[in-house]
């Protein structure tokens, strides 16, 4: 969490959260505002995107102890700074890969054995936003505010393929799930009615699933089901991922945001904020949804 946008508020929290019950079991104040999270469960390591900072805190969740802060922006004056999004985690081949979102977008590679950043990849667009990883093809995915899917080999880095999905409309992705079994994608465009079912392969759309504006996407293989949040209709989609038809929607309170799902599959966790004008009077909340009692 992000308590404060307010000069001189820097900090940010980890909060520590009981699955079962949602309470706060504890928490780790971040010297850094936190926004973007991955979790190596394995490792006991968590890594938090300092967006407004432009690098990547690590923290051991067992001590709660911050054991790096990796820079990444090679500046950070206002008109090359490049802040961070999205992380995603190759648990693998020990690699973290971090959207850079700016004008001339940059997607970085950090060595998280040896917590250093190793590379960082040019040739991704104009703000590049969502990534996915898919381990068995050894690929990666971007999308952009230019309305592309790149697809990047993980090993050598290399750029594989460059799609404009839409070339008719003027997309601006930003959020991107993957179906690898069936070489599926799911992109979300918040400016724009619908999600788009696109094949990994062609960039072909194969579907465009009816529903308002969309923020986060997240494909569940385990119910075959896709669910989409609707920040400002403050709205939660369920989707068969076969039909693509809205099997259940769900109303929150205030603005539902980011997406997660239980080892199982059958409990979803989705992040409520507050807006920007209530952030510092009214608490960001967390819903648990019981997939299989819809």
């Amino acid at each position: 969490s992000t308590p404060s946008f307010a000069k001189g508020k820097n900090t940010g929290i980890v909060y520590r959260i009981n699955p079962a019950t949602l309470a706060a079991d504890g928490k780790i104040i971040t010297q850094r505002r936190a926004f973007a999270t991955t979790l190596d469960e394995e490792r006991h390591v968590l890594y938090i995107g300092n967006t407004l900072d432009g690098s990547v805190t690590v923290i051991d969740t067992l001590s709660g102890k911050q054991l790096a802060t990796i820079p990444l922006s090679e500046s950070q004056k206002e008109d090359s700074f490049v802040p961070t999004r999205e992380l995603v985690l190759d648990k693998k081949n020990q690699r973290l890969y971090v959207s850079g979102t700016a004008e001339k977008g940059v997607l970085w590679v950090i060595d998280t054995a040896r917590r250093e950043k190793i590379a960082t990849l040019s040739d991704v667009g104009k703000y590049p936003t969502g990534i996915a990883l898919d381990t068995e093809r050894g690929h990666i995915y971007c999308v952009n505010g230019g309305g592309e899917l790149i697809t990047l080999d993980a090993a050598s880095h290399k750029n594989l393929k460059r799609l404009v999905v839409e070339p008719a409309k003027k997309h601006f992705f930003l959020n991107i799930s993957l179906d690898s079994k069936t070489g599926r994608v799911f992109l979300t465009d918040p400016d724009l009615p619908n999600v788009l079912v696109v094949d990994i392969n062609s960039g072909k759309i194969l579907h465009q699933i009816d529903v308002i504006n969309s923020l986060a996407v997240l494909f569940n293989p385990v119910r075959s089901e896709i669910y989409i949040t609707h920040r400002e209709a403050k709205r939660i989609s369920i989707v068969d991922s076969n039909s693509y038809q809205v099997k259940n929607s769900i109303t929150t309170n205030a603005l539902p945001n980011s997406l997660a799902l239980s080892a199982d599959g059958n409990t979803l966790f989705a992040s409520i904020k507050q807006s920007k004008e209530e952030m510092e009077k009214k608490q960001d909340y967390l819903l648990k949804i019981n997939l299989g009692g819809l």
